[in-house]
Formats: structure tokens, sequence, C-alpha cells
């Protein structure tokens, strides 16, 4: 069904050209072209100046204004002879091509590449560091070795298509392989040059992602999916490229199966010891929790009696002594946690059922450790790198909350935890309360939210965060 075609005054500025992409304002002039997509009526519109006839309509400007364009002003605006003439010469005039504008980040730090590339040494050149020409970006300021490893990077990937780059990333984990060639190709750069990107330091389980909107200057997180409450849990890390966490090796060619293995083995200690588990042994379970379960008169897990036996023995091992796993704090629940493992794994042996117990609740002295790496991480997205202990406990109220299914109370929790992530002020016992009322009100912290804060300041801890805390385990 052919489009048809009217001119209005347009009822609101939300519409947009489609030409320009530029706002329409209200009352001003527009050209609607409607065409039905099944039994829907679809409108796009055009300022007149940016209407081009189409080539299915073969008649002059002229013919169209007065034969296919349907007048829907109140005031009849095509019956005024000048305003038509203006009209007809508006669309019959060649449309101006919009400025290209050089405003793509990834587009402009590649071509930044490119040009140090260019201005590269040859390799029968003297190489040596004090004699090297500089290239332009390091003569006004730059760090001329990384932008001399970022070139060389450029040399062996800019002329590959997107499935090698993608190929590249998917050898080397840790990057998104969707974009334009562009972004691919500076993905490739920033591992080759620095490493591939590690899991999330706050939150210890999302994919870093090079910053679009700096080309890559910043790292950030952008959450996980835990599949055991089905939910996606957002993440706010932030943080300078410099600092992002990297593992090494980087291959620029396709690594053997050896070296795939080592890149999985380096993977999967990397992140046993970001999610809290690992300390030594094979699996994660420190050598020293290893040794004792080797020497445990160790029961016939097939039968009942035997199974709390060994929940009980494995209980004792993994709450006494140096080293201890977070089971719960609880004795009875503390049994139970183990028991419920052995009863799902009755063929194992003391070894694998530590394993299984690490690999679920973490050592403590690894947890704490991870806490304070996480604190760390949490000030380097602070405006206020004050803030990052009470920004913590929110961020962890929230998941808490998430866990129990609880969606309203753990998105007020974040949404009060980025408010915290944006303020340039130190929060104090002094001014929490007075950051959910009146002047100093700050978006998304309410009074409960104000209330915990304050609590945090004056007794060093949340009291709904210990509840919390001890419900979940």
């Amino acid at each position: 069904m052919p489009a048809d075609y009217h001119i209005e005054h347009a009822k609101s500025s939300k519409s947009s050209c489609k030409k320009c992409k530029e706002k329409i304002q209200k009352d001003e002039i527009r050209i609607g072209i409607s065409s039905m997509k099944g039994d829907i009526k679809i409108t796009g519109w055009n300022h007149p100046s940016c209407f081009t006839i189409p080539r299915t309509i073969k008649v002059s400007a002229e013919e169209f204004v007065n034969e296919y364009l349907e007048d829907q002003t109140a005031d009849g605006i095509l019956d005024d002879p000048d305003f038509k003439q203006r009209l007809v010469i508006q669309i019959s005039s060649t449309p101006k091509k919009k400025e290209e504008k050089h405003d793509n980040p990834i587009a402009n730090r590649i071509a930044s590449y490119k040009t140090a590339f260019e201005e590269l040494p040859d390799e029968d050149e003297d190489d040596d560091e004090e004699t090297r020409r500089p290239t332009k970006k390091a003569k006004k300021g730059g760090d001329p070795k990384i932008l001399n490893a970022a070139a060389k990077a450029y040399g062996i990937y800019h002329k590959m298509k997107n499935p090698e780059l993608q190929d590249v990333l998917r050898w080397n984990v840790g990057y998104g392989m969707t974009g334009t060639k562009d972004a691919l190709l500076l993905r490739c750069i920033d591992g080759h040059v620095n490493g591939r990107l590690a899991r999330c330091p706050m939150c210890f389980r999302g994919k870093l992602q090079l910053a679009d909107k700096d080309a890559g200057q910043t790292v950030a997180c952008g959450g996980y999916f835990d599949e055991e409450i089905s939910a996606r849990i957002p993440c706010t890390y932030v943080a300078k490229n410099e600092r992002a966490p990297r593992l090494q090796p980087w291959y620029a060619e396709k690594p053997t199966e050896e070296q795939t293995e080592e890149i999985k083995k380096i993977t999967e200690e990397h992140e046993a010891k970001a999610s809290g588990g690992g300390g030594g042994g094979s699996g994660g379970a420190p050598v020293e929790l290893l040794k004792l379960a080797n020497d445990l008169d160790w029961p016939d897990i097939s039968t009942m009696a035997g199974k709390k036996e060994a929940a009980n023995l494995m209980a004792e091992l993994c709450t006494s002594g140096d080293v201890t796993v977070d089971l719960p704090q609880d004795e009875k629940k503390a049994r139970m946690a183990c028991g419920k493992i052995i009863v799902g794994h009755p063929e194992a042996s003391a070894s694998q059922i530590l394993e299984l117990i690490v690999k679920e609740y973490g050592v403590s002295s690894n947890k704490l450790a991870l806490a304070d790496k996480q604190k760390d991480a949490i000030a380097e997205s602070c405006n206020c790198p004050a803030n990052a202990g009470i920004m913590q406990a929110f961020l962890e109220l929230g998941n808490l909350y998430l866990k129990e299914g609880n969606a309203n109370a753990a998105g007020a929790y974040k949404r009060a935890a980025t408010a915290i992530m944006g303020l340039d002020f130190e929060i104090t016992a002094d001014n929490a309360k007075g950051l959910c009322k009146g002047k100093t009100k700050v978006a998304n912290i309410g009074k409960g939210s104000a209330d915990k804060m304050y609590e945090f300041f004056t007794t060093g801890t949340i009291e709904k965060l210990e509840e919390k805390r001890t419900l979940s385990k």
C-alpha cells in the first residue's frame, strides 16, 4: 500500500525529523509520511527542508505539493500562495548533507593509533629509546611508551576483519565480541598492551568492559546474572583503565591446546580467589585444611549414622583452628550445612567434601581480605573515596534483599548506593540525616536510608545488615 503524505503544525515537541534527527518543536510545520504495517499505521516526520520526494513518485516538487500533499493544518496553510511557493522551493532544493561530526571517541582513539603507527620508525632504523623519534601525541604530552605500544599493536590487528578480531577476543576470554570494527580493534589493542581484563573487584563476578564513551580510558562493570535467584545483580564499579585488574598471557595468534588450558586454569584460579574461595589446594581448599581432612577417620557415609558422624567431623574441622570456612556461626546450622553437601555426594572422600564446602561458603580469612579489596575498588568509583564504607554496606544489604526475593528493597538500597557514589563530600554522623530532607536532600536517599547511614557512622555497623547476614548463612 502506498504511503500518504500530509502537512501539519506539530502538536507537541516530542517528534524528531527522520532526516536530521533533530526535535521538531511544537507548532512548527512538519511533513508526515504515513504507511501501514499490517493493521498498524506508522507515521514518520520531516522538516520541510529535510523532506525528499521518493524516487517511486516521478513528479516535480510543485506537482507533489498540489497532488500528493494533504493539508491538515487548521488554517489551511497551503491556500497561501506565498507559503506554497516557499515550500516548493524547500522540497525541490537538494537537502544539505548533515555536517560530519567527529564525536566518536572510539574512532578518534583508533585514528590516533593509526597516526602513531604511521610515524613509527622502520625496522631497520635505530630503535634506541633515547634516539627514537617521538610521535606527535608524545610531543603534546602523551605517554610515548604507551602510545608506541598501542601503535605497534595497531599494526598487528588493523588489517584483520571483524570475524578475525572476534577470534582473538574469544581466545583471550574476558572481552565482548559485538560492536563495530573500531570497537573490536580497540579491545584487541587494549588487551595486547595491558593484558586481558579480569573479573570485577567490586562484585567479584561481573565482566569488566572498556567504556565506549571515553574509548576505554575507564573500565566499568555491568553486573552479572545470578542463576540461584534468577535475577541480574547490578554493579556500579568504574575505574581508570590503568587501575583495572588484568590477567596474562595474551595471544595474538591462535593458542595451542596447552596454552588454551593454561588460560582456562589461570582464569578459574582468579575467579575462585575473587569469589572468596581458594587458598592453596586443588579446587580452592587451603592446604592446611586438606591435610587435616585426609587425616580424618572418615566414616561410611552411605549410611545415615555415617552421614551424621561425617557432618560433625567436617563442621568441627571447618570452624576450629587458624584457618576456618565461613559456615553459619550456629553449630547446629554449621553441621546441617555440611550434612546437606555430604548427602548430595554419598561417594565422596573427606577431602572432596571439604573442597565442595569451601567452594560453597568460602574461607573466612579470604573473605575478610576480599572485603578490604572490594572497599578499595568502591573507593576508586566514588567521587569521595571516604564514602566507600557506607556504600559497601548498602550494596551488600541490597544484594541480601535481592537473594530473599525482595526486589523493591534491593532496588532502594542499590539506588541509594549509586547516589552515595556521586556525592563529592564526605558523609558523617553530623550530616547523614540531612540527606533525606530540606535543602540538603539527595535524590534516591530516603529517611530509612539516612537513618541507616547515621547508625553506621555512630555504631560502626547496621543492625539490619547484621540480621540479613545471619539469615543468609
